[in-house]
């Protein structure tokens, strides 16, 4: 990975080093896989370099497999497995029905206000679109001051009612202008998704990062710290 932690070639002097520090108890081996989503062949090669050192120490508990590595079945043997893109139920490739995950997360807001524009009207900071004739727009209470990335501006939509809303100029820090033109009764305080699904519609993490040009996993951990969180059927465990 060439992150943190020691090359394979020196883990064994590193880990001596810390069984050697009084007061420290050693419990667990692990490491990271660089491209488990993208390069199978580098990904089998790292685990064949790392292998030996875990198997000489089998009386410690030994993870290396994230998302990618789990979903994609390389089947490497070891004790635990470290998810995180799969517990929010978002596969690590697009499109990977067969994995069976749903999405765990959705982002709303509502709309805030509604209102007619006639044709040859422009919208937004730097006038980047223009009516062609008479829509029926909404101003939806989030921004890029959220985490919703300015670059969904460019052929992005918002659901409402079930009805993929396209997003009207620029996304702007606060708010975010949609056509709900198509949206039957659509009123101020409906819900609006960013993100998951709504009726038998759906915006997935996928979906926004290809638009983006990022991944997944930064259109998820962007959501911005003054965005509320509800957990819905959540269990501690004491």
């Amino acid at each position: 990975m060439g992150r943190l932690g020691a090359w394979h070639v020196a883990a064994a002097g590193e880990l001596a080093r810390a069984l050697a520090v009084q007061g420290v108890k050693i419990t667990g081996l692990c490491t990271h896989f660089a491209s488990a989503d993208e390069d199978v062949r580098l990904t089998r090669e790292q685990w064949r370099l790392v292998a030996p050192f875990f198997e000489s120490h089998p009386d410690l508990l030994r993870h290396a497999a994230n998302s990618p590595a789990v979903t994609r079945g390389y089947g490497f043997p070891a004790d635990m497995v470290r998810l995180g893109l799969a517990l929010y139920g978002v596969p690590p490739r697009p499109g990977d029905a067969r994995l069976g995950l749903r999405p765990a997360l959705t982002w709303k807001s509502r709309i805030g206000l509604l209102r007619e524009v006639g044709p040859g009207r422009t919208v937004s900071y730097g006038a980047t679109y223009r009516t062609r004739s008479r829509e029926q727009h909404a101003v939806v209470a989030m921004g890029y001051g959220d985490g919703y990335f300015r670059a969904n501006g460019s052929g992005g939509a918002l659901l409402v009612r079930g009805v993929r809303c396209p997003i009207r100029g620029r996304v702007t820090m606060d708010q975010i202008v949609i056509d709900v033109t198509r949206v039957a009764g659509a009123q101020v305080g409906d819900e609006v998704v960013a993100l998951g699904g709504q009726g038998k519609a759906l915006l997935t993490a996928h979906e926004l990062a290809t638009r983006c040009g990022t991944i997944p996993w930064e259109i998820l951990t962007n959501i911005g710290a003054r965005v509320p969180r509800r957990y819905h059927h959540f269990q501690t465990t004491s």
